[in-house]
């Protein structure tokens, strides 16, 4: 049996994955959706402050009960969630695959990342211009979903998640993750690059494969939410990398 693990990126829940789960065909293949702490609804994200040692401990709790090893398959920040956990219990995690994700190097944070980018000239604000405080976090302006995360996705999409984002946590945001090459390291890393990506845009994407070196790395031509817009795509991307490991 394969233990398929999903992540979910900031803003989102599980329910981000539910359109690529019908082209997971395998019958030896089982799939695992988490809902990161006080993302199950707007109402309960409103006043959450979890950060990133509250989304490990529920994602470690969750592996926890599963037999066997898994593969994290992640998305956007949810990336840096899985290298927390895989730092955690590296024996337990087969790979992880990065889908339009955060695959950073040790102790770097994302919006260290982009400022390296963006001193090459490039926009890398991606949905910052879009962004409402709360009490504790930020939620996404129609503005955003539109012409940043689902620009490329139907208007029934665009209502879904008009529907379904909620709040983010601030305190979930600005982190990093120190992992060691003893553990995260030794562990296959794949990389999803979604070509048309205006969140994580395609230079942010480049870096991170250029510094921290994947296993294998595949290119979809779509914006930031594949598992949205492409999935039978993007399950083939994902069910070639398990099977080639």
């Amino acid at each position: 049996m394969t233990n398929l693990v999903f992540i979910h990126g900031a803003w989102a829940s599980g329910w981000a994955w539910e359109p690529l789960l019908p082209y997971i065909h395998s019958p030896d293949t089982h799939c695992h959706v988490i809902n990161l702490p006080d993302s199950e609804s707007y109402e309960a994200s409103l006043q959450s402050q979890a950060g990133i040692e509250e989304y490990k401990s529920h994602v470690l709790n969750a592996l926890a009960k599963i037999k066997g090893s898994v593969w994290l398959i992640a998305h956007s920040g949810g990336g840096l969630i899985a290298t927390a956990v895989a730092e955690e219990i590296p024996n337990k995690i087969a790979g992880i695959i990065y889908v339009a994700g955060m695959m950073l190097p040790s102790d770097m944070s994302f919006s260290e990342l982009c400022q390296t980018v963006a001193q090459k000239g490039i926009n890398t604000q991606g949905i910052s211009p879009y962004l409402q405080n709360t009490q504790y976090g930020t939620k996404v302006k129609e503005g955003g979903i539109r012409e940043v995360f689902l620009h490329d996705a139907s208007e029934e999409a665009i209502q879904l998640a008009k529907e379904n984002l909620v709040v983010q946590p601030n305190a979930s945001r600005i982190i990093s993750v120190h992992w060691t090459e003893e553990r995260v390291g030794r562990i296959p890393k794949y990389y999803i690059v979604a070509e048309r990506d205006r969140s994580l845009v395609l230079a942010v994407q480049q870096e991170m494969i250029k510094l921290v070196t994947p296993t294998a790395a595949a290119t979809l031509d779509c914006g930031h939410f594949p598992q949205i817009v492409i999935p039978e795509q993007l399950a083939d991307v994902i069910m070639e990398f398990i099977s080639n490991q």
